[in-house]
């Protein structure tokens, strides 16, 4: 059997990874490279098989006697070999999940022995604020990192690879996972004309955190199981809580020239760990931290049923009913009766009878937001788990109404969505036409148009389209073309910036 690969995590879980085959050890060896992992005999066991079979390869991934296996179809060229890379870290980093742990979208850096996270949404700068950092700054990763926590609940960064530095021919690249960093702060990064830093609470940082880490299980889903994300909602909910009070964290706006490592060190602890009594004083409490009451559910919602009322990944706060009932315009929380899944939904009606003991009992319909039918479901109050009273959006917080302000709330909705469908071709083609002249555009000031923005991402370059700070378009390199929101193509000379966008992407 080809040796294997060993892989220490400062959580206390060391892995073998183990090839089957020899197609497996050209997967297994690549992976080490680019992890920087050296050979090992002790461990958690991972078992890497190639198959040619396609039944046996698309079976996915499975677990017996506390080994993982993952099973691979023969790699056809390279960027098919880098996507079982992936599929064999995403395992790892599954696992770290049931331990505490989250995979995250953000670089590590470290400055006098401390470990701090740059999190955020791709484009947001994470690669440019890591290569911006001077010297005496060190940069580990620049796009995702492995938080795990260790059996005192301290909280270690591993740098992860950037696997779409191998895509499409890329260079690829190689980093240092076993390494790992006290955890010390996390910045939610965002663009502003000047460096600002603000602290953000733990409810806050819960939110924004689950916002970081779903965006990464969206992808994982693709590599380890369809529900990884719905995993994610109650394993990863309890490690983001445990993360956002344990770890200080900020939102960091970024400018374009500034010197914001130096807003970094006036926040950043520095030295050894503090104990764990010691961590709760390090930070101080807050009264409105508290977001999930001590009798709710924290709960992230998912899909697009519910949009625009909720939309994924808020962190939602479900109260159960106990004595009370469900009313109509309530949004619940219960498993659907069809499939082993738990829905978000809001009640649309209510019919009471007596059950065939002589009992009262009550039929609940359901329905999405943004459904155009009721679901094919009838639900029972035991059914139930609870109504959904708040929901936390990155830094905002709101209440969801119930009963008949929760129905007001529906119908305005569904009002929205029926004029939208009824809008009909006649106003898109009038839209269109008058997009076309550009006549709107010339009536705003200066400072108001419409602006072009290049944002250079390692081999890649955005074309973004801003009014303001508002961004209102983007380059499709795919199609060759401009997506501009409505109605803000109204306002947009659309040859002007083709010429624009040729420049830009110029080096």
């Amino acid at each position: 059997m080809p040796p294997g690969l060993k892989l220490d995590l400062a959580d206390g879980q060391r892995w073998l990874i183990r090839p089957v085959d020899d197609k497996a050890a050209v997967i297994v060896a690549e992976l080490g490279k680019a992890m920087r992992l050296g050979p090992g005999e002790v461990g958690r066991e991972l078992s890497v098989a190639v198959s040619s079979e396609p039944d046996l390869s698309d079976r996915g991934d499975s677990e017996a006697d506390n080994a993982v296996v993952c099973r691979c179809a023969d790699p056809t060229d390279r960027d098919v070999q880098v996507f079982y890379m992936e599929r064999i870290a995403a395992l790892i980093a599954r696992e770290a999940l049931a331990r505490g742990g989250l995979l995250l979208h953000g670089a590590l850096a470290e400055h006098l022995g401390s470990g701090f996270v740059m999190a955020g949404p791709g484009t947001i700068g994470k690669s440019t604020a890591s290569r911006r950092l001077p010297p005496s700054w060190r940069s580990l990763c620049d796009d995702m990192t492995l938080i795990v926590r260790d059996g005192n609940g301290r909280f270690w960064a591993h740098p992860w690879p950037t696997w779409s530095l191998f895509h499409l021919g890329g260079p690829g690249g190689s980093w240092a996972v076993e390494h790992a960093e006290p955890c010390r702060a996390i910045f939610f990064l965002g663009r502003s004309p000047s460096d600002q830093l603000g602290p953000v609470n733990t409810t806050q940082a819960t939110a924004m955190t689950l916002e970081s880490a779903v965006d990464l299980a969206r992808a994982a889903a693709q590599l380890t199981e369809e529900n990884a994300v719905r995993t994610l909602s109650g394993e990863g909910v309890r490690a983001a809580r445990a993360l956002a009070a344990a770890v200080p964290a900020y939102s960091l706006k970024l400018s374009l020239d500034g010197r914001f490592w130096e807003e970094i060190e006036l926040v950043l602890p520095v030295g050894d760990f503090p104990e764990p009594s010691e961590r709760g004083r390090e930070r101080g409490p807050a009264p409105e931290e508290s977001f999930i009451a001590r009798d709710s559910l924290p709960l992230v919602y998912t899909g697009t049923s519910m949009n625009p009322t909720l939309v994924e990944p808020d962190l939602l706060q479900v109260r159960p009913y106990g004595a009370g009932r469900a009313r109509p315009g309530d949004i619940v929380c219960f498993k659907s009766p069809e499939v082993d899944i738990t829905v978000v939904h809001r009640v649309v009606s209510v019919g009471r009878r007596k059950s065939g003991d002589g009992g009262p009992t009550e039929d609940i319909r359901t329905r999405g937001d943004n459904s155009a039918s009721n679901d094919t479901w009838v639900l029972h109050a035991g059914n139930i788990i609870g109504r959904v009273t708040a929901a936390q959006r990155g830094a905002r917080r709101r209440e969801i109404a119930g009963g008949w302000p929760g129905l007001v709330r529906f119908g305005c909705v569904r009002l929205g969505q029926g004029v939208r469908r009824r809008a009909g071709v006649v106003p898109h083609k009038l839209y269109n036409l008058a997009a076309g002249f550009g006549f709107f555009g010339r009536l705003l000031p200066s400072s108001l148009r419409p602006r072009l923005v290049r944002f250079d991402a390692r081999s890649r370059v955005f074309l973004k389209l801003l009014m303001g700070r508002r961004t209102v378009g983007q380059y499709d390199d795919r199609c060759k073309e401009w997506r501009i929101r409505r109605p803000f193509r109204l306002f947009v000379d659309e040859q002007a910036i083709g010429r624009a966008a040729a420049l830009s992407r110029q080096p």
